[in-house]
């Protein structure tokens, strides 16, 4: 808009006389303003004041509105206090104006108004009077915020645990509805000591009762050594008066409960009581109002004490209430401050705490129920009195814990545990050997008749879901070759023993073999304490029974099972592991033909000849001829990690007179500079097998790689679980040519859950304990060795593709056709890619 000249009006006054105080606004201020404003007298040269021709002055501006606008945008976006952090040398008075002083209606922050009064006033801006203090002041207070507030980092480094930075724990204490789970962080700082806090390091950390427990792995930078310390719900002062108080009303209220139900119900039926009648107690002394069961957390497991003891138990029929929500009295308060309100009933949350608490002690393991659930530890151990409990880790080996038992209760809890076994200890039989209702093996010590320490125990955990095949490969315990070359020998009723030193893996290894044992064939497991676990059903579980009375009356032994074994015709028979005579009858056993595996104390094969042959078993050199195979297993180290291998994979042959001796065969063996396998000769083994079965050389060979290929294929598809691999395995050895066309079109693990149906197989693994299990995955090097292994198979593959599709397979397959593939007479030399037998290496 261009500004005009304005001329005198008819009274001689002008029309646009200026105010001092007024402002120079468009269309309103104009050049008669301007002059008698600013000019001194003579010509009235407008150009003077402008710096240009007047008459541009629409143009300029335009040209000044355009670049007004472009500026007002940074500036507006600056000026932003929602996008500007408090931080010292980013927010600005002039931040703070736009959010606290200028008027609302100048948002969104475009330089707003000054505030006025009411005559109309403009409010100055004082910054004293939102400080507090001078502004002057501003940068002396603000060094010493920053001094305390490095003093108060200090302090919260010192006070609190130095958790993985990497982990996100509001995921991690949360269920799956994003509730707080029962236990937490405050828990956590809780169990770790204030003196050890400022040099525990988390290594490690994970769930195993979620939402009561979970496990954590420290690392000690002063002490350089690793901790494992379970983490469960803290119990204050009063909620552990109240806890023991409700301990022995229970006790009281259980002894004249439901008899049947205590004596002979589940671990389900039990919890079902204790939460009764631990209902009835708040109730009757006013402690809770509401009904426990309805305010039971979240439905997800995230709180709920039924629902938490419906997964614990696998309790399918147990009817939770849906309740969803956030555990009520689960906030953060100083402990002095809950402690000095003593409140006179309790919260939800702390109904949920001491339920677990009784739950636990009563129907679990007490105070190391949290470590009985973990599935990596393998054994927990108690030295004596006031002796905090070790665990031996799967990734950690021997470490130790923050449970440490008192003198009366570590003999009480002995004593339960053994009453438990259905076994007695006393001061008269003060050690025992004992299973635990979860199958763990348990060795007890009461007192300190025996131990100059005290009481003690041992507990070999029991694992719900044993290890497979896949996984010995993947752990590299056994090569590829190793696992197929085993595979055809048990199938063909080879007899095999696992001789190492303690804790080499000798149960884990035969547990997972054992797969390879047809379905339809019988079985008979021998045991002392149950660690064979196998999916067929014609199985018969046999263990030893302690006489009962003071003498050996009664007493049923491995050699009584074995003798009974004889009779129930089993085609194999497993036995734990071989310690005294029953050795001899074992070997007498084999030599009638029935197809037996065990596990021994031995270092070598020599070591394993030398022990059977002298006594006190006593095996006869000609009749330990009778043992086909035998896998030396040790556990060592391997790039700073402690793991197991297959020492050797030895064939025993015949016994010379001459000579005295036995003679052996290696077929594998592992060399530990390269942490590989190498065969190290032929295999008689399967020279027999060959014979046996009537087959050609070719046929011996292919009947080898289509096991390998199988496995091959396992790893590479990731098919890793106890179901996976069991279903796949028994269903190959049923009909092989179906599971073959279902590998060569890609179908197999679409088809596992129908394969799993198959009755003379049970497998029946609970989801959530399968997910459980640290399986390994495949290494790289595995990885490229399976990719060539089905490689090779091309021509096989395509054998299977070309072929009638079976009845059974389009069953499987949903009716999908085979797709067709070119009919090649594809011959293929298999005894390229498996070792050989006897006489055809020998002639190689």
């Amino acid at each position: 808009m261009a500004i005009e000249d304005t001329k005198s009006g008819a009274d001689g006054t002008d029309d646009g006389v200026a105010s001092p105080d007024r402002t120079a606004t468009v269309g309103e201020y104009t050049w008669e303003d301007l002059r008698r404003e600013l000019h001194d007298g003579g010509p009235f040269d407008r150009a003077d004041y402008l710096g240009f021709d007047p008459e541009t002055i629409t143009d300029k501006l335009e040209d000044a509105a355009g670049l007004a606008k472009g500026v007002n945008q940074p500036f507006a976006e600056y000026i932003d206090p929602e996008t500007t952090p408090v931080a010292k040398g980013e927010y600005t008075w002039e931040h703070f104006k736009q959010e606290y002083y200028y008027e609302d209606g100048a948002k969104p922050w475009n330089n707003g108004d000054q505030p006025r009064d009411n005559q109309g006033n403009v409010v100055p801006f004082e910054g004293e009077s939102y400080l507090g203090f001078e502004p002057e002041q501003t940068e002396n207070r603000l060094s010493l915020a920053e001094d305390l507030a490095s003093e108060l980092d200090e302090l919260v480094d010192e006070r609190t645990v130095d958790v993985n930075p990497e982990l996100d724990e509001d995921e991690f204490f949360s269920t799956q509805e994003g509730h707080t789970t029962v236990v937490n962080r405050y828990d956590l700082e809780k169990a770790v000591p204030l003196s050890k806090k400022s040099h525990f390091k988390e290594l490690e950390r994970y769930w195993v009762n979620k939402p009561y427990a979970c496990a954590i792995i420290f690392q000690s930078r002063k002490e350089n050594e690793k901790k494992y310390y379970v983490i469960e719900p803290y119990l204050n002062p009063i909620e552990e008066d109240l806890q023991g108080f409700l301990s022995g009303k229970l006790r009281t209220a259980i002894k004249y409960s439901e008899d049947d139900v205590i004596v002979k119900g589940s671990n389900a039926d039990r919890a079902q009581v204790i939460q009764r009648e631990a209902e009835q107690l708040l109730s009757r002394y006013d402690l809770y109002k509401d009904s426990i069961s309805a305010g039971a957390g979240t439905s997800s497991g995230g709180g709920g004490f039924l629902d938490g003891l419906k997964e614990m138990f696998n309790d399918t029929e147990t009817t939770v209430p849906e309740v969803t929500g956030q555990l009520d009295g689960l906030a953060v308060r100083p402990e002095p401050a809950i402690l000095a309100d003593d409140p006179s009933t309790l919260n939800e949350y702390q109904v949920e705490k001491l339920l677990y608490t009784l739950k636990r002690d009563f129907i679990g393991y007490g105070l190391i129920d949290g470590i009985k659930h973990d599935i990596n530890v393998e054994d927990i151990s108690c030295d004596g009195y006031n002796s905090r409990v070790f665990v031996y880790h799967t990734d950690y080996e021997q470490i130790i814990s923050n449970v440490e038992h008192g003198e009366t209760e570590l003999d009480d809890f002995v004593v339960k545990l053994a009453q438990r076994s259905g076994k007695g200890i006393s001061k008269r039989q003060p050690q025992i050997d004992a299973t635990l209702p979860d199958g763990s093996r348990a060795q007890l010590t009461l007192g300190r008749e025996v131990s100059d320490h005290g009481t003690n125990y041992t507990i070999r955990q029991f694992k719900d879901v044993p290890f497979t095949p896949i996984d010995l490969i993947n752990w590299n315990t056994f090569s590829l070759d190793e696992m197929a070359f085993l595979w055809l020998c048990i199938e063909n009723n080879k007899s095999l023993i696992f001789a190492g030193g303690t804790a080499s893996g000798k149960t884990t290894s035969l547990n997972a073999v054992s797969l390879f044992i047809p379905s339809n064939s019988k079985i008979v497991s021998i045991e002392d304490t149950r660690e064979v676990e196998l999916p067929q059903r014609n199985w018969v579980a046999s263990v030893t029974r302690p006489s009962f009375g003071d003498d050996d009356q009664g007493d049923v032994d491995e050699f009584d099972l074995l003798e009974a074994a004889l009779r129930q015709r089993p085609d194999y028979i497993v036995m734990g592991e071989i310690r005294g005579e029953e050795g001899r009858t074992l070997f007498q056993v084999m030599s009638t033909g029935h197809t037996t595996y065990t596990t021994f104390h031995a270092d070598s094969v020599g070591e394993v000849i030398k022990r059977f042959t002298t006594e006190p078993i006593n095996v006869s050199k000609t009749l330990f001829t009778a043992l086909d195979l035998v896998s030396i297993q040790t556990q060592t180290r391997v790039d700073g990690s402690k793991v197991r291998r297959n020492k050797s994979l030895t064939e025993i042959n015949e016994y010379s007179a001459e000579n005295d001796e036995i003679n052996v065969r290696d077929v594998y063996e592992w060399r530990a500079e390269t942490d590989e396998y190498i065969q190290m000769g032929n295999s008689n083994t399967l020279e027999e097998i060959k014979f046996d079965r009537g087959w050609t050389q070719e046929k011996l060979d292919e009947e080898l790689f289509k096991r390998k290929v199988v496995l091959a294929h396992l790893i590479e598809q990731g098919l890793n679980s106890y179901t996976e691999v069991a279903a796949t395995i028994q269903a190959f050895i049923n009909d092989p040519e179906t599971i073959l066309t279902l590998i060569a079109n890609d179908q197999l693990e679409r088809s596992l859950e129908d394969l799993r149906e198959m009755e003379s197989v049970k497998i029946d693994i609970d989801p959530e304990k399968e997910e459980m299990v640290p399986r390994p995955d495949a290494p790289p090097e595995m990885v490229e060795e399976t990719k060539q292994v089905l490689d090779n198979a091309g021509p096989l593959f395509r054998k299977f593709k070309s072929g009638d599709t079976p009845d059974i397979v389009s069953a499987l397959m949903d009716g999908n056709a085979l797709e067709d593939t070119d009919t090649e007479d594809d011959v293929t030399e298999f005894g390229q890619f498996v070792p050989k037998a006897g006489k055809e290496a020998d002639s190689g």
